[in-house]
């Protein structure tokens, strides 16, 4: 599979750029020449999101009907990236360029709207693309290095020579915020890419809310940080209800429901997981509101690609074990028998290492 980019449109985006002052700008592709191998590397950007694995920093993106902050619902967002796929740029259409830098423009502002002090100075790129014959919208947000001092060897000279870079942009390696639409299967054959929505996500940093918001959608983390949540929040109301963590053998029924689907597990889904732990103490809405307070509103969860591993921390000492070997066997744990009593955890194995640290 190969991606052709037939049209960029970039700005300077930062909570301080204000109307008509030196950074409220758009160009694109229309005037303005890209290198081809700059190209290669936007080809790279958007093959990294397109590739990136159902976990880390993934989240799915579904757009929103909720306008009450005055600005667009998801559904007109969605109607601009459509209509940027619409747009016949890749043979110069002038008007179809012109649209196409106006809706740029719009999706600037609106970024520009959701930053704040703590957002970082970047540029925004929207990217018309085809990947084969299907096209597709990337949006990217990259942060640029301002001034990069470093020394440099002249392999022909065998001098060392001092170097200066200004604005340079991230290796593909290091993209921070992108997001196409609509979601399709990886351009690598040994990647799989599950999950419904429309918008992928790949956000490496920390404050992503906002490149969210922006797009208007409503996100579900990956895989495996949505079971690792939820199984972190069953522990924790397990932890409420009877004062101790959950067992080996409710550990493994959350495991195998939530493995044992067909499809993609949903809240329907955490709920049976949720009754098999919980028994008789299971409340819909207590784990509805888990749910809720934990961000996890949209659950879809690939059953092949859930938590691997549980941590137990008694009394300072750490044991992590893969979900599998918590089976009450390889790994049991006996809870206190009275308030105040002791757990005990018992391992088996047939071979035992030990290693000195520190």
């Amino acid at each position: 599979m190969v991606i052709n980019i037939n049209a960029v449109a970039f700005s300077p985006v930062s909570n301080d750029v204000e109307s008509g002052d030196d950074d409220d700008w758009v160009v694109s592709t229309r005037t303005v020449d890209i290198d081809d191998r700059v190209i290669g590397i936007f080809v790279g950007y958007l093959t990294r999101v397109i590739n990136k694995e159902d976990n880390g920093k993934v989240t799915v993106g579904h757009f929103s009907d909720d306008s009450s902050d005055g600005g667009d619902a998801g559904g007109q967002t969605q109607e601009r990236l459509e209509r940027i796929l619409d747009l016949d740029v890749d043979n110069g259409d002038e008007s179809d360029y012109l649209e196409f830098e106006e809706i740029s423009e719009s999706l600037k502002n609106r970024l520009i709207a959701h930053m704040d002090r703590r957002t970082s100075r970047g540029y925004l790129f929207i990217v018309q693309a085809v990947n084969d014959d299907e096209p597709f919208v990337g949006i990217l947000k990259l942060n640029v290095v301002e001034s990069e001092e470093r020394p440099i060897l002249d392999r022909d000279t065998r001098q060392l020579e001092y170097e200066e870079i200004e604005n340079a942009f991230p290796p593909t390696e290091d993209l921070q915020k992108g997001c196409t639409y609509p979601i399709f299967d990886p351009l690598d054959d040994d990647n799989v890419f599950n999950l419904d929505g429309n918008v992928k996500f790949l956000q490496e940093d920390t404050n992503s809310d906002y490149f969210e918001e922006f797009m208007r959608c409503v996100t579900s983390s990956g895989s495996r940080e949505q079971s690792q949540t939820i199984l972190n929040g069953l522990s924790g109301i397990n932890e409420e209800q009877d004062g101790t963590v959950l067992g080996p053998n409710e550990v493994q029924n959350v495991r195998t429901t939530i493995q044992g689907t067909d499809d993609v597990a949903d809240g329907a889904t955490v709920h049976e997981a949720a009754e098999q732990a919980l028994g008789e103490d299971y409340d819909e809405d207590e784990v509805d509101n888990m749910l809720y307070e934990e961000g996890e509103t949209e659950v879809q969860i690939d059953p092949n690609n859930t938590t691997k591993y549980v941590v137990y921390d008694l009394d300072g000492i750490q044991i992590k074990a893969k979900m599998s070997d918590v089976d009450g066997y390889k790994i049991d744990i006996q809870r206190p028998e009275n308030e105040g009593g002791e757990y005990v955890v018992t391992i088996r194995g047939d071979d035992l290492d030990q290693d000195f640290q520190g």
